[in-house]
């Protein structure tokens, strides 16, 4: 699976829709979001046996999805070999044109307000690469000491999006002290999901 690459809110499915048609993979698959029950939305178009020269996907995928919680879409490819689904994100990232990590960290330091800051914050934890990103580790961190109780709520989850230790200590402040009772309720629930962590 490749990293989930965050979608500009003016880049549809229906974007993501024509790229697949025009590599002609086929939808497959679509789950309705809803937020009640924690579902998220969810497209899938199969793209096994794409060739690109010699090379032949297998088990290949594309999954645009929609995060239950706050609706923010991306994508992101599966298949092997490792080497051509990769080569397919990068071609697909030139159409859709991702939010990159840089940007996403640029738009948390200029956000101007409690709202804009949040929706950074989420942005970046699902950007996030797999192997920790000292500069998403430095914001999503900031955020879940932020003064503003909705930047730390949505920082919540963006930390639990990256799965990275380094903002357990962050998560556990708000868990053992923050002054909201649904924010410490929130913190420790995503400590006990992040690999069984003990509260």
């Amino acid at each position: 699976m490749t990293r989930r690459r965050v979608l500009r809110p003016e880049t549809t499915v229906e974007h993501v829709d024509e790229f697949a048609k025009g590599a002609h993979w086929p939808m497959v698959g679509v789950t309705e979001r809803d937020r009640e029950s924690g579902t998220d939305g969810e497209v899938v178009w199969q793209a096994d046996g794409h060739t690109l020269g010699k090379q032949v996907l297998k088990a290949g995928s594309l999954h645009y999805v929609q995060d239950a919680m706050f609706g923010i879409g991306y994508y992101y490819l599966t298949g092997r070999p490792k080497g051509l689904v990769e080569t397919l994100a990068a071609n697909a990232a030139q159409v859709l044109d991702p939010w990159t990590v840089e940007e996403l960290c640029q738009a948390f330091d200029q956000s101007g307000d409690p709202r804009a800051r949040g929706q950074a914050a989420l942005r970046l934890g699902l950007a996030a690469p797999a192997k920790p990103d000292q500069q998403v580790v430095k914001r999503i961190g900031t955020a879940l000491a932020d003064q503003d109780a909705r930047v730390r709520y949505a920082s919540i989850f963006a930390a639990s999006y990256t799965r990275y230790e380094a903002l357990l200590p962050g998560l556990r402040a708000i868990a053992d002290k923050d002054e909201e009772e649904f924010l410490r309720d929130r913190a420790a629930a995503t400590l006990r999901s992040m690999d069984g962590v003990k509260v």
